[in-house]
């Protein structure tokens, strides 16, 4: 069994995010809804207000030594931090479960937040079973209803891995086609995909990849430039004759080519 995984491992060329990969069996597609990632976030946010008031409940009566003023405003401090985030937090879930597309685009500029909560609730939901993968894909999702339409002049970039298989490309390549804005093209790795949206300064950006170069990529780029993932299916393991679902590619180059 095992020297059947290490020449799984050697029948292709492993990604950045992939070198620990030796052969084992993952998921060959991971289909992850945006309420895992929020569920979470909820929790790891309910945690840190416990905390703030811990912390509060500790050091109060420091500052009461130097005076009620004082007291006042470290209550007033840590009750406002609270109230920002748990606020931030509903207006999240509202913007990515409902279909009011202006609560998307308030809460786009807020995203990197859910970068800074991420690391929390991605260790939140290794010891709950939940895989890397799994809450990545959660993630992409949430990120995703954030992404802003962004009409205007520059290219609509769809970033492609090298991975896909053949019959993939073609097809992506001829939906591409259909889209004068939209410039095409396939990055074999992260360095290289994000020197070329160096240079291209594009509009926006559809990318292809799996749940970890996906991750990787948005947290370089978002708000920044809008993105949409499109996570890959994984049929033959990691990085190997990959494929995705079309019409979720089809839609996002519809999206980023709305009329303005």
């Amino acid at each position: 069994m095992s020297s059947t995984a290490d020449k799984r491992s050697r029948d292709r060329v492993l990604g950045d995010e992939w070198l620990d990969w030796h052969g084992s069996d993952e998921p060959s597609e991971i289909r992850e809804g945006k309420r895992t990632f929020l569920v979470l976030s909820l929790v790891a946010l309910v945690g840190f207000v416990l905390l703030a008031a811990l912390f509060w409940y500790l050091v109060l009566p420091r500052f009461e030594q130097f005076g009620r003023p004082y007291a006042a405003a470290f209550t007033a401090a840590v009750a406002a931090g609270a109230v920002f985030f748990l606020v931030w937090y509903a207006l999240l879930a509202a913007a990515v479960l409902s279909r009011r597309f202006y609560l998307a685009v308030c809460m786009s500029r807020g995203r990197r937040l859910l970068f800074i909560l991420f690391p929390v609730v991605a260790r939140l939901a290794s010891s709950l079973g939940i895989s890397r993968d799994r809450i990545g894909h959660s993630f992409i999702a949430v990120s995703n209803r954030l992404a802003e339409a962004s009409p205007g002049r520059g290219a609509v970039l769809a970033l492609l891995p090298r991975c896909l298989s053949a019959e993939i490309k073609r097809e992506l390549r001829d939906l591409c086609s259909a889209y004068p804005d939209v410039t095409l093209h396939t990055a074999p790795g992260g360095a290289e995909a994000r020197a070329y949206i160096r240079d291209l300064r594009p509009r926006a950006i559809v990318a292809v990849a799996c749940e970890r170069d996906l991750m990787s990529g948005i947290h370089d780029v978002a708000p920044r430039i809008p993105v949409i993932g499109i996570p890959n299916v994984r049929p033959f393991g990691p990085c190997k004759e990959t494929a995705i679902d079309v019409e979720a590619f089809r839609e996002a180059l519809e999206f980023f080519n709305k009329p303005s």
